[in-house]
């Protein structure tokens, strides 16, 4: 534990091949550490107790940069250290009280990349966004990926008068997509922009390699009884959490390409036990922010269409099952239901449905406000 501590002198006194730069922001009784890095080293972080600290290694790292202004140690994080560690640099924030940390890395546009590090904050979402948005002084454009359901053979759900749910989709996400793109805050990304068929797997994996911050899933509902009608919204179920963690750790074990995004994930640990404590910290994490955003959202429904329900709907629908992006399946309204149906299928309505969830989302970062 003593030589897990030590610290050799400090930064200054390094030759620097690689560099790191970062930020502390403290709010709300938590804290925010962003670590701006050429290229994607290889990084860990973990605690340790007695005192309280979060250790970050950056093996292939040789010098940080502070910022300008000195860390008063007023807030969560008392003071930060760091020093030379077996070659690389290790980072040390010492805190008032012990805490558990979550990690994501996002690539930027220059080469770079961030390992944001977000300490007890209750919406790791936005602690994200906001710890970049300081780091480069203006905000950076929240991407949101929008999947369209069902597509080519698969056809979804189809009414009674032969029209299929793929193509209400379709309508919706491209109607979405529009007002994404007119808010300068958003970048919309579609995981199909044509009829053609997606394994629902695939679609978490291509919001993964997109590097979304929110997954927004488009479909319309059928029922045995035609009476059922409106619009409803699903998160994440624990059944479906408990599954998607399962078959989360068994992919990042595999070498195939296809899981590539998975492996280079924050939360991808060569320690198996330590990884299956960094999934379900960042699915926690994840399920508050995917609950926030589906309140927001039949707030904004219920004003344009009618709800099948008012509660959020929880269940284990492959497209929500990823660890570290908030997500949310939307049911448009019934095919099964000849009103809901002939609405859904005109384009001033999916026009409405679209500015109803772009409402939502933009409610949701206007609770959390990004900072310049």
């Amino acid at each position: 534990m003593l030589l897990a501590t030590c610290l050799l002198p400090s930064f200054p006194a390094l030759a620097a091949s690689s560099l790191a730069r970062y930020t502390l922001d403290e709010t709300g009784g938590g804290a925010s550490f962003v670590i701006e890095l050429d290229g994607r080293p290889e990084h860990h972080v973990f605690t340790l107790d007695h005192p309280p600290r979060v250790v970050i290694d950056l093996p292939n790292v040789s010098h940080v940069t502070a910022p300008s202004v000195a860390h008063q140690g007023t807030g969560l994080v008392r003071r930060v250290r760091t020093g030379e560690r077996n070659g690389g640099i290790r980072i040390v924030l010492d805190l008032e009280t012990a805490k558990s940390p979550q990690t994501r890395m996002r690539r930027l546009d220059d080469g770079h990349s961030q390992l944001i590090v977000s300490i007890d904050d209750p919406d790791p979402l936005m602690a994200a966004v906001t710890a970049e948005a300081q780091s480069h002084g203006q905000p950076r454009k929240a991407i949101i990926e929008v999947d369209a359901g069902h597509g080519g053979k698969d056809p979804g759900c189809i009414s009674a008068d032969d029209h299929y749910e793929k193509f209400v989709a379709m309508g919706v996400s491209d109607a979405l997509k529009e007002k994404l793109n007119e808010d300068p805050r958003f970048e919309p990304s579609l995981t199909r922009d044509s009829d053609i068929f997606i394994p629902l797997h695939q679609r978490v994996l291509m919001a993964r390699n997109h590097h979304a911050d929110l997954f927004v899933s488009i479909h319309a509902d059928a029922a045995p009884s035609q009476s059922a009608s409106g619009a409803s919204v699903y998160i994440l179920s624990e059944h479906g959490a408990s599954s998607a963690m399962a078959r989360w750790l068994a992919e990042s074990q595999n070498n195939a390409d296809r899981y590539a995004s998975t492996r280079d994930s924050n939360i991808y640990s060569d320690d198996p036990e330590v990884q299956s404590v960094l999934v379900d910290l960042s699915m926690r994490g994840t399920n508050i922010a995917s609950q926030k955003l589906a309140t927001e959202t039949l707030d904004s429904l219920s004003r344009v269409t009618r709800l099948h329900n008012h509660r959020i709907n929880k269940a284990a629908f492959a497209v929500l099952k990823s660890p570290d992006i908030p997500s949310m399946l939307v049911e448009t309204g019934f095919m099964s239901n000849r009103d809901d149906s002939r609405r859904l299928r005109r384009p001033e309505h999916q026009q409405e449905l679209a500015d109803a969830l772009h409402s939502s989302i933009a409610s949701y970062f206007d609770n959390n406000p990004l900072r310049t």
